[in-house]
């Protein structure tokens, strides 16, 4: 399945500290809060002077997980490294296990801008900024909009993440995001690299995040 299908289902609210033994705890490929993820670095390194993506300590713990509720029993599943740099996206439909995940994703936050003001985030992400105009460069390359089919500017789209970070049946925070997504062909390859730039507001906290990321493979990386 294909990540532009990622909010075509209404994304329903989520709020936090939703009752233990409500929901089973979610653990796509063994993924989960305190486990260990060792990453193969080599299907990385042969594509590193095509991309723009590059895959730093490729060993560590899983600090953090989020989640995003797409409707429809799918979800989003981030399992946040301990290098609060590096996290794994992980898409399930019908179910969490193994076999219902649809696509994966490894990220690494590329820029982080933190405004002052309202008014200074709308210079920087409002209509006046490239976000959301169908092509949208990074670095060398140059990436395609995944989501809106206006042929000028389209509006970021809204989702709700749950974090969980000291407990996995209580979240820490709600994190409100206002995201677009781009994406490009690595030449020779069969995998994309991602651009998802996203407004980040939560308690105390607002950010406009970019992150690179690449298509992963179940092989490519070990959960213990």
């Amino acid at each position: 399945m294909s990540f532009s299908t990622l909010f075509k289902s209404a994304v329903r609210d989520l709020t936090a500290g939703r009752s233990p033994g409500a929901l089973e705890i979610p653990e796509p490929l063994r993924l989960r809060r305190g486990g260990f993820v060792e990453i193969d670095p080599l299907p990385f390194q042969m594509v590193a002077d095509r991309v723009n993506f590059a895959l730093a300590e490729r060993a560590q713990p899983i600090a953090a997980r989020g989640e995003v509720d797409l409707g429809g029993n799918s979800w989003l599943h981030r399992f946040y490294l301990d290098d609060d740099d590096t996290w794994l996206q992980v898409k399930t439909d019908g179910g969490s296990r193994d076999e219902n995940v649809s696509e994966c994703i490894l990220w690494r936050y590329w820029e982080v801008k933190t405004p002052g003001s309202q008014a200074e985030l709308g210079e920087i992400a409002g209509p006046r900024s490239a976000i959301g105009l169908p092509r949208y460069t990074v670095g060398a390359y140059v990436y395609e909009r995944v989501w809106g089919v206006s042929a000028a500017q389209t509006e970021l789209v809204p989702f709700r993440e749950t974090v969980f970070d000291r407990s996995d049946t209580v979240a820490s925070q709600v994190c409100q995001h206002y995201a677009m997504l781009y994406r490009r062909d690595v030449p020779e390859c069969n995998r994309k690299e991602y651009v998802l730039i996203s407004v980040e507001e939560a308690p105390g906290r607002l950010q406009l995040v970019t992150s690179l990321g690449m298509d992963a493979l179940q092989a490519d990386f070990t959960v213990t």
